[in-house]
Formats: structure tokens, C-alpha cells, sequence
């Protein structure tokens, strides 16, 4: 693990707590779902787009958990 790796999940766990970047996550998923939920059922390209706008905005999550994860030290096991 490099120094930067440090650097980048403290930044990320920042992010990943900070109230308005939250709320702005979840608003725009919720705003997503919705519009996904309002599509015509048979316009497939429509239900396609509004997907990967859901998907994208949850990978924005999984990616800042896996940047932390990469950025923390791993647990010591104590001696027994």
C-alpha cells in the first residue's frame, strides 16, 4: 500500500461521510428509479439508458467503499 493509497481513502471515507454528498447520491439514485419506473415498458433503449444511470451512480459508491478498503492497513492479528 502506497502512501497515496492512504491519502485517496481518507479523501474517499471524507466524501463517503459527508451529509451533502449523501443526500446528492441518494437523490439522484431516487431520481433515477423514478424516471426508470416511468418508462414505456416497450422502448427497451429508454429502459437501457435509465439503467445504466442507476448502475453508474451505484458504482460511484462500490468504487469509494473498494478505494477505502484499499487504502486501509490490514488488521493485525494479535499473537496468542
Amino acid at each position: 500500500m502506497t502512501e497515496d493509497d492512504k491519502i485517496r481513502a481518507q479523501n474517499a471515507d471524507t466524501l463517503r461521510r459527508d451529509p451533502t454528498f449523501q443526500f446528492a447520491v441518494l437523490e439522484a439514485r431516487k431520481a433515477a428509479l423514478e424516471e426508470l419506473a416511468t418508462i414505456d415498458p416497450t422502448n427497451t433503449d429508454a429502459i437501457r439508458a435509465a439503467q445504466a444511470k442507476v448502475k453508474a451512480i451505484d458504482q460511484l459508491t462500490t468504487e469509494l467503499a473498494a478505494i477505502i478498503i484499499r487504502g486501509t492497513p490490514p488488521r493485525q492479528n494479535p499473537a496468542v
